[in-house]
């Protein structure tokens, strides 16, 4: 189906490296907040960025970029950063990896969904069908009776973070539709790093409340999680960005699309491995559920 060249190389790596640190953040929930793991992952990142756009010759603020550029930007990154990672760290710890790689694969439909609503693209049918699949594979996927650990996932809880994980994903579809026309004009690395920017002073300003502010000093307070979190926060916010951009500029968007899909078995697979999850016959038809509904979509 692809002939594989530099692009879809990066794509499957991108995927893989995410997966990673997908391990490495369900094991930093174990002792640190969403709210406070966000910041911290977005903090590590923006500093990355700041140091990257020099080295590879983009500037801090192009010329031609308005002030309305500035504040879509970070009203998106604000949005799909700064709000909804928190969540997906808070379904993250609910549903284990597997569970959350599932509930993930909502993404593709809901920036469907949210570039007809919001910017008039066509909704094509093949995403009723996608979001068709992903319906039974949320409920094959995280369903109690798969494993266990009920003592630990209850219904409730799992349900909360099947509903935290949705909301986390339309969040970031909104958030990156709300930002297309400036992303289409301007180079992706700028971009992103003035959504991190939106992201992480959003939750500065959360990080005002007394409590909020325990849980930041907390995780910026080296300890044991650093040994997840730093790794995390790297890979995951930076590494497989950049690994992202190159997929998409080296191959077509479709093909990158799916491939950047194939996050949801890596995931198991590693979930399995270092999280000790259990990989039964309902999580794997989840997960191949999800996957064919996230191809249908993106296809």
């Amino acid at each position: 189906m692809f002939g594989f060249g530099p692009g879809e190389i990066c794509a499957v790596v991108n995927a893989l490296v995410w997966s990673a640190a997908v391990i490495l953040f369900r094991k930093s929930g174990e002792s640190v907040s969403p709210f406070a793991l966000n910041f911290f992952k977005n903090s590590v990142a923006l500093a990355l960025f700041l140091v990257t756009l020099p080295i590879i010759g983009v500037a801090y603020a192009p010329a031609e970029a308005r002030l309305e550029d500035w504040l879509t930007l970070l009203a998106s990154g604000a949005l799909g950063i700064g709000i909804a990672d928190s969540l997906f760290f808070a379904s993250l710890n609910r549903l284990g990896a597997t569970g959350s790689a599932i509930v993930d694969c909502l993404y593709s439909p809901f920036v469907v969904v949210a570039a007809f609503c919001l910017i008039g693209e066509v909704v094509r049918w093949p995403l009723v069908l996608g979001v068709a699949l992903m319906v039974i594979a949320i409920l094959l996927g995280t369903s109690r009776a798969n494993d266990g650990t009920s003592r630990r996932h209850d219904a409730r809880a799992i349900a909360t973070g099947v509903a935290l994980g949705a909301l986390s994903m339309a969040l970031m579809a909104v958030g990156i539709v709300v930002a297309k026309p400036v992303l289409e004009r301007f180079d992706p690395w700028w971009a992103a790093t003035v959504r991190l920017v939106g992201g992480t002073v959003l939750l500065l300003v959360q990080g005002l409340a007394p409590a909020n502010r325990r849980l930041l000093i907390a995780a910026w307070r080296p300890s044991r999680a650093w040994r997840y979190t730093v790794p995390g926060a790297i890979i995951g916010a930076y590494v497989a960005m950049l690994l992202w951009v190159a997929g998409f500029k080296l191959t077509s968007a479709g093909t990158a699309g799916v491939l950047n899909q194939t996050s949801s078995i890596f995931t198991m697979i590693l979930a399995a491995i270092f999280l000790r999850e259990r990989v039964t016959v309902r999580k794997a038809a989840g997960i191949v559920a999800a996957f064919a509904g996230a191809v249908v979509v993106v296809t």
